[in-house]
This record gives C-alpha cells, structure tokens and sequence, in this order.
C-alpha cells in the first residue's frame, strides 16, 4: 500500500475482461481481446477533500482480479453532540491514472465499500460515490446507499453495473479518472446530544473492478 500526495503506481500482472465478471481471471488472462499481462499500470494520482487531507489516502491493485482500492485515513461524517454545523457532510476527490496499450479501453464494471457507523435512533447516514473521465464535462452516475439508526456495526455495499450502461473511456485517449467518495450524517429525529456518524477508514475503503474491451482499428 502507497500513500497518496505523490503518483504511486501498480503494475497489473494479469488482464480482466467482460467475460471474466463470470469466469475466472485465468481463463481471462488468455483471451485476446484484453491487454496482454504486464501492460497495464494503474496510479493514483492525487486525492483530496473535506474528508481526506492531501496524503491521507492509501491506494493498492490486486494483479489477479484488475482491481484497485482506496482507503482513506480518518474519512467520517458526524452529526449531534459536539459535532460542528460542516461535520455532517464529508467528501473525497480521487484522480486515477489507467496507463493501457492504445488498442484498449476499460470501465469500470463494480465497486464495493466497507465502512462502520453508529447512528442513534432517528438519525441516518448515506455513502455515496460517482465517477467521471476527465474532461467529459458530466458528472456521471451517482450511486446511493444509506442506514438509519438505531444502527452500531460495520456496513458493506456492492454495485455492479450492467454492461449497457458501463462507462467506457475514449478510444485513443489517456485521460484519468475522477472517483468521488462521500459519506453523509443527517441527526433527524434523535437526541440532538447523541453523535452520529458514518466512518471509512482502513483496512476498509472502497475497491474498484474494471474490465477492458478493444478498439476499433482505425
């Protein structure tokens, strides 16, 4: 693991294509249609936010499954008690780097998170993420999930998106990728002397799938 503020970069053994959301990365590793292994790095470029000071981000790839995750140091939203008016809504702002050779592109295809949170009765929380190419000049797709009190445990979530509507980078071009975290407290109905709050922070985060197509020959 690598710690953000810097480029950090992962060289990516093994390749992952849509086939392998249903079979296993070895099968995958041959199929012609994915970069061959070896020639794919992923980097994290920098990070930054209410929620993740700059250099407070760890960044790591799995080689095996092309996957990469993110796990900010201290990420928490908080509401009630002593918490500050500004504390109930906390963001992070990731910059991916995906180097690949040029006949490929890539989405990504799923992500999960893993944080902790305790929420007294009438209280809510929410995390929430979206991604975009730099430069496409639209937000993208935000996806939502969230828990109401009274709730004290660890919480996990999972998108996968369907292949329609996965979100392919251009062919020919190099552009990152922004990944934007956020973690979300509204106090509700409960005792305004209660703290509520949403946490992420390691070993858990959020990791991210990506599966690769090829490029038309121009």
């Amino acid at each position: 693991m690598t710690i953000a503020g810097r480029t950090v970069t992962a060289a990516l053994g093994s390749a992952f294509t849509l086939a392998a959301l249903f079979s296993s990365p070895s099968s995958a590793s041959a199929d012609p249609t994915v970069p061959p292994p070896g020639s794919v790095t992923i980097s994290l470029v920098d990070s930054i936010g209410s929620g993740c000071p700059k250099g407070t981000v760890g960044f790591s790839a799995d080689p095996v499954s092309f996957t990469f995750t993110l796990t900010p140091a201290g990420f928490r939203a908080q509401a009630g008690g002593t918490s500050q008016p500004t504390d109930h809504r906390r963001n992070c702002q990731n910059t991916v780097g995906v180097a690949a050779p040029e006949e490929f592109t890539f989405a990504i295809a799923e992500a999960d998170h893993g944080g902790h949170a305790h929420l007294a009765p009438g209280a809510s929380g929410q995390v929430s993420w979206r991604h975009h190419f730099q430069g496409s000049g639209t937000p993208g797709t935000t996806w939502r999930h969230s828990l109401s009190g009274p709730y004290s445990d660890g919480w996990q979530f999972t998108d996968k998106i369907d292949i329609a509507s996965l979100d392919f980078r251009r062919c020919g071009e190099s552009r990152h990728t922004y990944i934007g975290l956020e973690l979300t407290v509204d106090r509700g109905t409960s005792d305004a002397s209660e703290t509520s709050l949403m946490l992420m922070e390691p070993p858990d985060g959020s990791t991210f799938r990506l599966v690769w197509k090829r490029c038309p020959k121009p």
